[in-house]
């Protein structure tokens, strides 16, 4: 039933007030819920015809209520003097914790919005309030921990009226606030800060600062952040720092950074806080600071040297990717980040050559993509084999002139549980002894062309999840040296190539695989059935036959006696004509055909020739059809 805002005087607790157009009332309607909730939202303002009808809401007096979203319509608004007078009679108990208002169309804030006397308010956003030229003072309320404005079309300048001084007051601004973020302002173009010895710091506690896609703000960022932790600038592309020139940002005082974001173009004069950079095209050095611990280096094709005194100790993680011409750290600066964890170098350091793993004792991660005239990794220190306990994920991708990898007497990575090794067309050998890697879970090895054999003692025998795959030099005898069928904890294996015939004529998978993929076998016209092939795996739940282009046939009897399949995925093998004819495992509850036009056409729904022989599978997939029995 409509009523007016004012009738709600003895409200207490409601969790949605949804305001909309309505006869009878200049309000709108109240919507209860059953279980009602300390938040109140009040929305679609723009319908109310009389303020005074906000002002007998007395939305003072609801002390229980902790959180007020006040919300207009995103139109343009009829009077902006009339929406500024509602919000001003809208006037929350100074209890309130959480403060959200968008589209308000009024050209500034009532006075009660910064007041003081909201100890409790906690939180605030202020949201496409697009008529708003100023800022209210939220600096004044005392307990404002996150605050965060956006889309203010019509905000220019940030000035002291935002810090919430009055005369000569003394009050500490935003003595709380941890969280500051400025989204998406189009027309900001300064911020003037407060700052001065008779008043402090402006954001004595702050630990975050986000601007994004402020694209006309040229002044300085606030000189003075003793807290914070992480700076976020992306899309400021005018932005710099007043007191700095192309070498120096001395005038920046933010010692306790430890993670910085920029992208989009910034200014050089922000380069001196440097942890994370992003889309700088014409930065040739890099500054040093001895405060961080996570350095990101993307998109700075011109970038071509580290300092000369080296990366500071606390580094813990490294990213490089798409600069290519940096010149790599030599040794004796590398053996310096004692402290380094995690190292990803994609499409980066085109120089570099031979890779020293073994210089970084406590190395957690490695990944390496994309550099082209990287030949060795070694995992040797003046010829002996370091221990390299702390490596748990190898990952190398994309190294065209990969040859090898450096140890003596085996693998050196006694906890490593990752690796993989792909598309390095000249890689030709793994160092011998991988069955010793008890740790290792997930293997793969793919589109190495000239591997010729690895394993020859075995696998790791607790491997999970085993990856083989265009290995065109890997033949038959090889595979017998693996020992799959002893593999008892393997659970998924992709194979692919010519060696997947010795695999399934000689029963060489174990009977406890649960998923097996059968991938760019290209030479193979029909899989080995009647008494070979798949049907001594018991134990499989999902089977995916995926670009084998000149597969035809799949086994005649072999998948029926798979009792357990529950998922069947056949992808881009345009030339396999029909599916067994014994038919498939009753069990199977899942059937996805994607790209195979002789298998679309046959089983196409209740109109193929043989939609009858798949009918009874509860879920059917083909291409994009998904028909669910």
């Amino acid at each position: 039933m409509p009523v007016q805002i004012g009738r709600l005087k003895s409200l207490k607790q409601l969790n949605a007030f949804v305001v909309g157009r309505s006869t009878g009332s200049s309000i709108g309607e109240l919507r209860e819920f059953p279980q009602l909730k300390r938040k109140l939202a009040i929305l679609k303002l723009q319908n109310v015809v009389d303020a005074r009808d906000a002002l007998q809401a007395n939305l003072k007096d609801k002390k229980d209520i902790k959180e007020l979203e006040l919300a207009w319509g995103a139109e343009d608004p009829d009077d902006s003097q009339k929406e500024k007078d509602v919000l001003d009679k809208l006037h929350p108990c100074i209890n309130i914790e959480i403060l959200t208002i968008r589209f308000y169309g009024g050209t500034n804030f009532p006075n009660w919005l910064g007041d003081s006397s909201f100890s409790n308010l906690q939180v605030m956003h202020l949201s496409d309030c697009s008529y708003c030229w100023s800022l209210p003072p939220v600096g004044r309320l005392p307990s404002l921990k996150e605050l965060c404005i956006e889309r203010m079309k019509s905000v220019k300048m940030i000035g002291v009226e935002f810090y919430g001084r009055n005369g000569a007051s003394l009050i500490q601004p935003f003595q709380s606030l941890e969280k500051l973020k400025f989204m998406e302002m189009a027309e900001w173009e300064e911020w003037v800060h407060a700052s001065g010895d008779e008043y402090g710091q402006d954001f004595p506690r702050l630990q975050e600062l986000n601007l994004t896609n402020c694209p006309k703000l040229s002044r300085s960022l606030p000189c003075h952040l003793p807290c914070l932790k992480k700076l976020t600038v992306s899309g400021c592309e005018v932005l710099h720092d007043e007191g700095a020139n192309a070498t120096t940002t001395s005038s920046l005082n933010y010692r306790s950074l430890e993670e910085l974001e920029i992208e989009g173009g910034c200014q050089k004069g922000l380069l001196s806080l440097l942890v994370e950079i992003g889309n700088f095209v014409d930065i040739q050095c890099l500054p040093n600071r001895n405060c961080l611990q996570r350095l990101s280096l993307w998109n700075c094709p011109m970038l071509s040297s580290f300092p000369k005194d080296g990366l500071p100790t606390t580094l813990t993680t490294l990213y490089m990717q798409d600069c290519k011409i940096l010149e790599f750290l030599p040794d004796e600066m590398l053996a310096k980040l004692t402290s380094l964890e995690s190292l990803w170098i994609r499409n980066s350091c085109d120089s570099l050559r031979n890779f020293p793993v073994s210089i970084f004792p406590k190395l957690k991660k490695l990944d390496i993509r994309g550099c082209e005239n990287l030949e060795t990794l070694s995992f040797i220190e003046e010829g002996v084999n370091e221990n390299l306990s702390h490596l748990r994920e190898l990952y190398i991708d994309d190294c065209p002139n990969l040859m090898c990898f450096q140890c003596q007497g085996g693998w050196p990575t006694p906890n490593l549980n990752e690796f993989t090794v792909r598309e390095c067309k000249n890689f030709k050998s793994l160092p011998e002894g991988i069955h010793t890697l008890t740790a290792l879970r997930l293997l793969e090895v793919n589109d190495l062309p000239n591997l010729e054999s690895f394993a020859e003692g075995g696998l790791p025998p607790n491997i999970r999840d085993l990856c083989i795959r265009s290995c065109e030099r890997l033949r038959a005898p090889v595979v017998k040296y693996w020992e799959l069928e002893r593999l008892d904890s393997l659970k998924w294996f992709l194979i692919g190539g010519s060696i997947l015939e010795t695999l399934l004529k000689e029963h060489l998978l174990p009977t406890t695989l649960r998923i097996l993929v059968i991938s760019e076998c290209r030479s193979i016209q029909v899989l080995p059935g009647e008494g070979e092939g798949l049907q001594h795996l018991t134990s499989l739940q999902a089977l995916q036959i995926d670009a084998c282009d000149n597969l035809q046939f799949l086994p005649r009897e072999g998948l029926q006696h798979l009792t357990s399949l529950q998922e069947l995925y056949i992808t881009w093998c345009p030339n396999i004509q029909f599916l067994p004819e014994e038919g498939l495992p009753p069990s199977l509850s899942l059937l996805e055909i994607y790209n195979c036009s002789a298998l679309e056409k046959r089983y196409q729904n209740k109109t193929g020739k043989d939609w009858a022989k798949i009918s009874h599978i509860p879920c059917i997939k083909i291409n994009d059809q998904v028909i669910i029995i």
